[in-house]
Order: C-alpha cells, then structure tokens, then sequence
C-alpha cells in the first residue's frame, strides 16, 4: 500500500510539473533542438593579405530553423585590421589582418522564435550556445 501511495504522489508530481513546464519545453530537449555554432578550422591569415571566413550557424534537429532570429556576439581579441558582420545565420570576418599572432575569441549565438502572440521566450531547450575559436595570423 505504502509503495502505490508512493508511486502515486511521484505520478502527481510529474504531471504537475509537466502541465507548468509545457509541453513545447519537454519536446524540445527530448529531442534536442538547440542552436548550433558549427565547430570549424579558421584559415590561417597572413599579415598584409585580404581575408574572409564565414562562421555558420542552425537549429539543431529543426526542420523549420529559419523561422528563428539568430543574435550574434563576438568576444575576445581579433587580429588588428579583421571586422565582423553578423549576417542571418551567420558570422563573417574579413579583412586585412595587420598583426601576427594567434587571436583567440568566442562567438555567441542566442536564438528567438516569432509567432502570432509574438517572441517565444523559450523556443529551444537552450536558448543560448558559445563556441571558441582561434585565428593564426603569419608574418
């Protein structure tokens, strides 16, 4: 009796907490959908040469991750002459590194879903997501 009791209030707890959490936020982490930074090599700069790279980003498992607004942000140092533009779903650095080095930064990715009663506050299970990268630059 006491174990059916036991089992009972563990059953009340657990829907309770699914009826508060909704329904959308379970779905979303059991099966994984989250922003993305793709893991990428940077190709090695040159100091005095133009240079462009394009660091991309998605929903993962999402079929529809281009009904989402991708808000980017760059951390950290960058090569003196290399600038960013944030783009729909991605980051892009160009321009003529001035400065050898190794330039370490981050790019953070937070992500936003519009519907009909507006911005979903949660459309992920993670809104968020930050990736590390390195940018070599040679004399």
């Amino acid at each position: 009796m006491e174990k059916s009791i036991r089992l009972f209030r563990i059953c009340i707890v657990a829907s309770f907490a699914f009826i508060f959490s909704g329904c959308d936020e379970i779905f979303e982490c059991v099966f994984n959908i989250n922003p993305e930074i793709h893991q990428k090599q940077l190709l090695i700069g040159v100091v005095g040469e133009g240079y462009r790279e394009r660091i991309t980003a998605e929903i993962s498992n999402e079929v529809n991750d281009n009904d989402y607004d991708y808000f980017f942000d760059v951390v950290g140092e960058l090569p003196p002459g290399i600038f960013v533009d944030f783009n729909r779903r991605s980051v892009d650095l160009f321009g003529i590194p001035e400065e050898p080095g190794n330039y370490r930064f981050q790019v953070e990715l937070f992500v936003e879903r519009y519907d009909f009663n507006g911005f979903d506050g949660s459309p992920t299970c993670s809104d968020s997501t930050v990736r590390s990268f390195t940018l070599q630059v040679l004399e």
